[in-house]
């Protein structure tokens, strides 16, 4: 085996570890919590929202530690960047306020998924992945292919959850999952290889998890 062959099969090795590590985090901590607590909808949000913040604050103390580029923003914030933003603060508005009922329990967790799941996601995958991705294969395509499977097979861990919490058929969960997440890959993957940043894809995921 060439030398970059096993460079590149070493790194997809760890980086699959520390996704897998982070998901059985996430289930650990839910399963804990609710060894005491409820659960319920709401309160499975908050505990996920509050572990993804964590997470988050880890990801970028690391990334300034190891001093890590993960694109978050564009390196130039346009009229085109703004309208966008405009459009989708006023849409998450719309969304909160006159489409779902109104309440402090439903405007966290419209919170929870439509800004701290992104932002997480986008700044894990198209983010820091992508970058190791594509220093070590140094094709942009073959980065975009790569970091969508490993993006549908990170929904397996939600998959185990859901099945945690409410039962049902776990194989048919993992299949619906794995597949929603590639094709949720495929789109936010596109865009990222279209604009080089993680600040639009964030933006879209948003709004794709409002309708999902």
């Amino acid at each position: 085996m060439k030398k970059s062959n096993r460079i590149v099969l070493k790194e997809l090795l760890s980086i699959i570890i520390c996704l897998t590590i982070i998901q059985l985090l996430f289930i650990g901590i839910k399963q804990g919590v609710f060894c005491f607590y409820p659960e319920t909808l709401y309160s499975r949000s908050m505990v996920m929202m509050f572990t993804m913040i964590v997470c988050l604050v880890i990801m970028i103390i690391y990334c300034r530690w190891r001093k890590c580029s993960y694109n978050f923003f564009p390196k130039v914030f346009g009229y085109l960047y703004i309208i966008i933003t405009i459009i989708a603060v006023i849409f998450y508005v719309v969304t909160l306020f006159w489409v779902k009922t109104f309440s402090f329990e439903n405007s966290l967790i419209f919170f929870y998924g439509s800004i701290v799941t992104p932002v997480f996601e986008e700044l894990l995958f198209r983010g820091i992945i992508w970058t190791k991705v594509n220093e070590c294969i140094n094709k942009e395509w073959k980065t975009y292919l790569v970091v969508t499977v490993l993006f549908a097979l990170w929904h397996i861990g939600y998959a185990v959850g859901i099945y945690l919490w409410s039962g049902g058929n776990l194989f048919i969960c993992i299949v619906m999952k794995v597949i929603f997440g590639a094709g949720f890959g495929l789109i936010m993957g596109a865009i990222r290889c279209k604009t080089k940043n993680c600040y639009l894809g964030i933006l879209v995921h948003g709004i794709l998890n409002i309708f999902g």
